[in-house]
């Protein structure tokens, strides 16, 4: 197998468990930050109106729609075994929402966007374990397995076949 189609589906792999594996951040004991918990909020999510969160609606649904998309790059990487455009443009979407988790708690740039991450990501632990928590910083493995997986998915797909 080539080295591509390997480094792909480990990034595949890695975007899955940061997704709904492992937590992204800890919010306060017993809820953290997942995409296993903006998964079971999505329904909850749609139905709110941005206004009275003190977002504009086009950077609401704007989001929405990246996190809806992120729900599924894991698995639609795989994708890229066959078709390298998409699972280059599917290896964006773990590498952006990682990287902007680091900006979110490494710096100030994201300003009132931050609720809108905190938001659509909090879930309650399921059995007082699930997702995994495993920190590092202030972040939690799952953002780094996100960055990481998207950035082995890129070069997968970009790397030629054989």
């Amino acid at each position: 197998m080539a080295v591509g189609k390997l480094l792909l589906i480990l990034g595949a792999t890695l975007s899955i468990l940061g997704t709904y594996v492992f937590a992204l951040f800890l919010f306060w004991p017993g809820v953290v930050g997942s995409g296993l918990g903006f998964a079971t909020n999505l329904f909850d999510i749609i139905a709110i109106d941005p206004s009275s969160l003190g977002a504009d609606a086009i950077t609401f649904y704007f989001m929405l729609v990246l996190f809806i998309i992120w729900l599924v790059s894991g698995v639609l990487q795989l994708v890229g075994l066959k078709v390298k455009i998409v699972g280059i443009i599917f290896s964006l979407f773990p590498l952006g929402i990682g990287i902007m988790f680091m900006l979110l708690f490494y710096t100030e740039i994201l300003g009132p966007m931050t609720a809108l991450f905190t938001f659509f990501t909090i879930g309650e632990h399921f059995g007082d374990f699930f997702p995994i928590l495993v920190s590092l910083g202030d972040l939690g493995l799952g953002a780094y397995f996100l960055i990481a997986g998207g950035v082995l998915g890129l070069v997968g797909s970009i790397m030629p076949r054989d």
